[in-house]
């Protein structure tokens, strides 16, 4: 009798636990949706570690589906664990490859950073890419603050949607720029199809103007502009931090990220957190971006832990 009463606790436990982790999910899917709604529907939205958000019952969720247009995968093949030039673990890669096939098969463009240095590794990913018709670029440092070589090269053609993309620069962190007129002079002449980017330097905003011109590669062809966007954790260094958070943080931050200083997870569910995304997107609508790329959508995991 005893057995099955621990085995029907198990269950009883088990299930709760499930539901419990969905909710959390789910609280993501529906920020990211009001995201969706809050801004023109020609605006272009990427999520970037988040892809469990995209299944649901053993199956795609064709209503989380529809909201993005693309999404990213870091360390697919190198830079597992912070482990900057090294192989990520065979068991890692499989894991991470039954997410985010399933969704670049069904149509949506897949993204892939590594991170990583060498010839043999470059040319590595251009032959996974031929399979798996992901699009690979091996970073030169977890600090997504400088140009590098793209995997496949340059090309003159215009560039109207995600699915026409063949390279793309990831550049988050411009501390290495003097001043934003020198980042967006760096910017400018590179002939990068996709431009994920941090668009403000030191909280000084790139100007509409200079966002169209960014969107014309060097050699001429467009290409499309996409602003960072960092929905599960506030930022100490964004204009909407105020000072007295430094020492009495609002109930809604929740605690330091281990890995990255100056980033607090938060409860992204709350309303004023929602309100401060939302007036945040306002003004990257208003520079004119082409959309953003929406990181720390994984914040849920904290939650469910």
């Amino acid at each position: 009798m005893k057995k099955y009463i621990l085995l029907l606790f198990f269950c009883v436990y088990y299930f709760s636990f499930s539901i419990e982790n969905e909710i959390y999910k789910d609280r993501m899917r529906n920020f990211v949706k009001e995201i969706r709604n809050n801004t023109s529907k020609d605006r272009i939205i990427i999520s970037q570690n988040g892809n469990e958000l995209y299944f649901k019952n053993n199956g795609i969720d064709e209503e989380f589906f529809k909201i993005t247009d693309g999404t990213t995968q870091e360390s697919l093949y190198y830079g597992d664990v912070l482990k900057f030039n090294i192989a990520t673990s065979e068991e890692m890669k499989n894991e991470l490859l039954k997410l985010i096939l399933p969704i670049r098969k069904k149509g949506k463009p897949v993204f892939v950073i590594n991170y990583g240095k060498g010839e043999k590794k470059r040319d590595f990913l251009k032959k996974e890419a031929l399979k798996t018709n992901l699009i690979n670029e091996l970073l030169p440092s977890f600090s997504l603050n400088d140009l590098y070589k793209p995997i496949n090269g340059y090309n003159v053609n215009d560039i109207h949607n995600l699915n026409e993309v063949k390279n793309y620069l990831c550049l988050l962190n411009p501390e290495k720029f003097y001043s934003i007129d020198e980042y967006y002079q760096a910017l400018k002449n590179t002939n990068y199809d996709l431009l994920l980017i941090e668009v403000s330097y030191d909280n000084v905003f790139f100007t509409k103007e200079q966002i169209e011109e960014l969107k014309i590669k060097k050699n001429g062809g467009k290409r499309i502009v996409i602003a960072y966007l960092s929905v599960g954790e506030a930022e100490d260094y964004r204009l909407y931090w105020k000072k007295e958070w430094n020492k009495n943080k609002p109930d809604w931050i929740v605690k330091e990220n281990e890995n990255w200083e100056g980033n607090y997870i938060v409860k992204y569910w709350n309303p004023k957190w929602k309100e401060i995304i939302k007036q945040y997107q306002k003004k990257l609508d208003e520079i004119g971006v082409d959309g953003y790329l929406l990181d720390t959508l994984d914040s849920y995991s904290y939650f469910e832990k």
